[in-house]
C-alpha cells in the first residue's frame, strides 16, 4: 500500500520544466503563424482595394467616353487628381474602335496600368 501512495505522490507532482518548454514552444509557433497571416490578409485587402479604385477609375473613363456623342468623339487625354487616360480612335465602316490606356496613381509608391478596348457602333 505504501508503494502505491508514494508512487501516487510522484505522479501528482506538477509539470516538469522540460514540459513547460514544450508548450511554450508551441504557443509561440502558433502566436506567430497567427501574427503572420493577418499581416498577409492585411496586405491582400490592401491590395484588392487598389485594384478595385483602378478598375472603378477605368470604368468611370469608359463610360465617359461611351457618353460622348458618336460625331464628336475624337482622340485625347485627360489627367485627374488620381490617373491619366489616354484614348485613340480608329475610324471603320461599321463602328469606332476606342483604344484607352489608364494610369492610375493613387499615391507615388503605387501604379496601377490598364487596357481596354471599346467599340461605337455607326448610329
Amino acid at each position: 500500500m505504501k508503494k502505491n501512495s508514494e508512487q501516487s505522490r510522484m505522479d501528482d507532482r506538477g509539470i516538469s520544466v522540460v514540459e513547460l518548454m514544450v508548450g511554450v514552444v508551441l504557443l509561440a509557433i502558433v502566436v506567430l503563424s497567427l501574427a503572420a497571416s493577418g499581416m498577409y490578409s492585411s496586405r491582400t485587402l490592401t491590395k484588392s482595394r487598389i485594384q478595385l479604385e483602378a478598375a472603378e477609375f477605368v470604368q468611370s473613363e469608359v463610360e465617359r467616353l461611351l457618353a460622348v456623342p458618336y460625331d464628336s468623339l475624337r482622340a485625347g487625354s485627360r489627367e485627374t487628381e488620381v490617373g491619366v487616360s489616354k484614348w485613340e480612335i480608329e475610324e471603320r465602316y461599321s463602328h469606332r474602335r476606342i483604344f484607352l490606356v489608364t494610369h492610375y496613381t493613387p499615391t507615388e509608391a503605387i501604379s496601377v496600368w490598364d487596357t481596354v478596348v471599346a467599340y461605337r457602333l455607326v448610329p
